[in-house]
């Protein structure tokens, strides 16, 4: 996951990501979930897009879900988006992938 995203903004930006996040999932529950397989995987898609965990993994499965709604084109690109800009800090992506800050140990005495 690291490797997809260079940075998980945090601040003003990663809020943004954060609704950009809200709006898709909300989009997908604005279209009601049709039965059967379609709606389990729209509700496997906002179960993953609210917290901001495997984020790739939740736009594609929410945008086959968007299509299968008839949203319209903007509705559709809002995933994608997503996918392009990364999760942002307040995500559990930024939490379990991001960067980190190493520090060394000192040497044993012995």
């Amino acid at each position: 996951m690291q490797r997809l995203y260079v940075m998980f903004p945090d601040r003003g930006p990663g809020l943004g990501l954060l609704w950009l996040r809200l709006c898709v999932a909300g989009g997908l529950l604005a279209g009601g979930s049709p039965a059967g397989a379609p709606g389990l995987v729209c509700l496997v898609a906002i179960g993953l897009l609210l917290p901001g965990l495997l984020t790739p993994l939740a736009v594609l499965l929410a945008v086959p879900g968007l299509y299968g709604q008839g949203a319209a084109l903007p509705w559709l690109l809002l995933p994608l988006a997503v996918l392009m800009l990364g999760p942002g800090a307040y995500s559990l992506d930024a939490r379990l992938f991001g960067r980190r800050l190493l520090q060394r140990r000192p040497p044993p005495n012995g």
